[in-house]
């Protein structure tokens, strides 16, 4: 007899993949500005970014708002105790990223002497008349840390869902695709 996998709700399918889709696609965007070189097509590609980010925080503070009335959901599957542990510590380290990571950029942007804006729209005003040099390295450094940090993570989330898919061959992929299936097939 297979045993019906633990779905998920719509809201926490659309909040992960918002969140997700969100940061990856600012990660890649971030690591591309890079190479841009300065000036005033880079400046109005960083308030892009910039906003999108303010906008990848609110559904992300929503993520966390929705975990902590929901908890994490049950595994789709018979784990390894280490599994587990391994499985919980990863997605606390990601939902702390996903906050971390835009509230870090927002510190660049006041440290910066700049205001925060989404499309223009006023949200927090500058804090320095200047550039704070030692304030902004602190945030650049953790910004683009956790950049690489969670490019990191993201891949070992990635892989760990084709591990269940491919090995384990549980539901966790289709169940965080939305689709519907039961383990033991």
């Amino acid at each position: 007899m297979t045993v019906p996998a633990p779905r998920l709700g719509r809201l926490s399918l659309g909040l992960h993949w918002s969140v997700g889709t969100g940061v990856l696609g600012l990660i890649a965007f971030g690591f591309w500005l890079r190479t841009v070189p300065g000036g005033q097509d880079k400046t109005a590609l960083v308030q892009i970014h910039k906003s999108v980010g303010v906008l990848v925080l609110m559904a992300a503070l929503a993520r966390v708002a929705w975990r902590m009335r929901e908890g994490f959901p049950a595994p789709a599957g018979p784990h390894a105790a280490w599994e587990r542990r391994g499985a919980i510590a990863l997605h606390v380290f990601l939902i702390a990223a996903t906050l971390l990571m835009p509230l870090s950029g927002i510190l660049r942007s006041r440290a910066y002497a700049r205001p925060v804006s989404v499309f223009g729209l006023p949200l927090i005003p500058k804090l320095f008349e200047a550039k704070h040099e030692t304030l902004y390295a602190i945030a650049s450094n953790l910004h683009d840390g956790l950049a690489l940090a969670l490019s990191a993570a993201l891949a070992l989330h990635v892989a760990a869902a084709l591990k269940h898919h491919w090995i384990d061959r549980d539901a966790t992929l289709t169940r965080i695709l939305g689709l519907a299936r039961r383990t033991g097939q």
